[in-house]
């Protein structure tokens, strides 16, 4: 992919801002909002240059800011921003290491606008840093990894803010049970979709967001071992619009009496999730889930009443509207590939399969539906790392599904150059794969793959035959790339992976451990190539 005149102007821009004169007098504000993104995920933000960041690209016009993993941006550069009184309607500041309350106080303060904020993994704020977030218009609030956050200060947001629609509180590890009640009471009708901390959650509160929640969209209950079926069936009552539901190792649910209250689940779900839930008993597991005419996503991983037959039974009364099927690990030996012909033959509409870690089966019953022309093209997100895999479900994939988006092959040692050039021509949608200790790939596949699709997350893990030539063709022609995975790559330099980071538009996230090199083992720069290569010098002693 070649990089736009746009990004190549605006990556000038960037890096010139104290060599162009009033270049901020001549961006408009959407320029403005992108440049001040790009030079914090490229850490420009050094003493010398903010001074110029802060003429030419601070402005009263910008509505969106976005800083991401910049321990450059600080409470006073925050402050500063405050001050040009930005009227702003989206704030995402992640993983910011040096930012604390008093940052988050000025940038928020007077912000009556705001109705996106998202404040993910700030470790340095409390629940003092949410004293001033006011605004009529907040629809959508991610607190994720904030762990200094207590139900304080969840208490004066949504009590100031109560007309939040979605709430993440995950991974804040000081809000226990008291919070749901808290969020329930003081959202009501506006809350529509709840997410974090679940495990924590006890019935009596999930009682409470079904008592005050009526309008609820969208629960994740991920982990909530202390639930009871009373709680569901109060959940499905009152919340007759729920749509998507995560009951992901809900334990306390998978026996009787509490796995009978699956059958009051609201027949609006569109998406469910029944990972992990032992749940043994076969006639209630069908009928269940077959009354859920409207499902569009469903998740049966660890479903131990997972088998050919209930499988099949359950596909010939939802499969039809069925997008996204997930029953990766599964970790029954009754399901097998005889069972996945009832895929081919009830879903037409599937644009996502997942059967990561579902090592008994070798998918071979799946050919004649990524044979078909009409349903192959529907086919956007395919993960098939298993150990018995058959190298002709990976070929006919490659060669009918056009639209793929993401793949996953980690650990299929049948992956070669030639598939790699096969999905590069056929597939130039792809934007994620993971091809984790593919062992026949060599630089050829990677670079062929670089050169047709835009990817924006690859995975290269435990392949040793990769050398810097493939991520000098990853820099030069993947310019979103947003995470790279390297471990075990020994022929890879870090002067290389540093290009690459520069060279990438976003923050790249870049992992990259290596075992310990050979002390005599150097880099050199090949003069006639240009390109970074391993020099052994074998040192002798005379």
């Amino acid at each position: 992919m070649v990089k736009h005149l746009h990004d190549i102007c605006l990556n000038f821009i960037q890096s010139n801002l104290d060599k162009i004169p009033n270049a901020g007098e001549r961006l408009p504000t959407v320029h403005k909002e992108l440049l001040l993104e790009r030079i914090a995920d490229h850490d420009l933000l050094i003493p010398e240059y903010i001074p110029f960041a802060i003429k030419q690209l601070f402005s009263s016009s910008l509505r969106h800011v976005t800083f991401y993993k910049c321990d450059q941006v600080t409470d006073e550069f925050l402050c500063v921003l405050a001050n040009q009184k930005c009227v702003l309607d989206s704030l995402t500041i992640q993983r910011c290491q040096c930012v604390t309350d008093v940052g988050i106080k000025n940038i928020t303060d007077g912000q009556d606008q705001l109705s996106y904020l998202r404040l993910r993994r700030l470790t340095n704020i409390t629940s003092t840093g949410l004293s001033c977030i006011k605004s009529s218009k907040l629809k959508t609030v991610d607190l994720t990894g904030c762990l200094a956050l207590t139900v304080n200060g969840i208490k004066t947001l949504v009590n100031n803010n109560p007309s939040i629609r979605c709430m993440n509180i995950d991974g804040c590890h000081k809000l226990y049970d008291d919070v749901f009640a808290v969020i329930a009471q003081g959202l009501r009708g506006s809350l529509e979709d709840l997410d974090g901390n679940p495990h924590v959650m006890r019935s009596e509160s999930l009682k409470t967001i079904a008592k005050y929640c009526p309008n609820l969209k969208r629960l994740n209950l991920h982990g909530c071992s202390n639930l009871n079926g009373e709680a569901v069936f109060e959940l499905s009552q009152n919340c007759q619009e729920l749509q998507h539901l995560d009951l992901s190792y809900c334990n306390g649910l998978r026996s009787r009496p509490h796995n009978e209250y699956f059958w009051t689940l609201p027949t609006s779900l569109t998406s469910l999730s029944l990972c992990g839930i032992l749940l043994d008993d076969e006639t209630l597991f069908v009928e269940c889930v077959q009354r859920l005419k409207l499902l569009k996503h469903i998740r049966l991983s660890g479903v131990t009443a997972l088998n050919d037959e209930t499988f099949s039974q359950i596909l010939q009364h939802i499969g039809k509207g069925l997008i996204c099927l997930d029953i990766s690990g599964t970790i029954t030996d009754k399901l097998t590939d005889q069972g996945l012909k009832s895929v081919t033959k009830y879903c037409k509409s599937l644009e996502q399969l997942d059967f990561s870690m579902c090592h008994r089966l070798t998918l071979t019953t799946l050919v004649p539906l990524l044979e078909n022309p009409d349903r192959a093209m529907l086919i956007k997100k395919l993960f098939v790392s298993t150990k018995k895999l058959n190298l002709d479900v990976l070929l006919t994939a490659a060669d009918h599904c056009y639209n793929l988006e993401m793949l996953d092959v980690a650990g299929q040692r049948c992956i070669t150059d030639e598939l790699l050039g096969t999905l590069a021509r056929n597939c130039p949608k792809l934007h994620r794969i993971g091809m984790k200790g593919c062992a026949q790939v060599t630089d050829e596949g990677v670079c062929e793959l670089a050169r047709k699709c835009d990817l924006h997350i690859i995975v290269l893990s435990g392949i040793l035959n990769l050398t810097d030539k493939s991520i000098f063709c990853i820099a030069n022609h993947c310019h979103m790339l947003e995470e790279i995975y390297l471990n075990g790559c020994s022929r890879i330099s870090g002067t290389t992976v540093s290009y690459l980071i520069d060279c990438c538009i976003p923050r790249l996230y870049v992992q990259h451990i290596l075992p310990n090199h050979h002390p005599d083992q150097l880099m050199a720069k090949n003069l006639d190539t240009g390109e970074f290569c391993r020099a052994d010098f074998n040192w002798t002693v005379a």
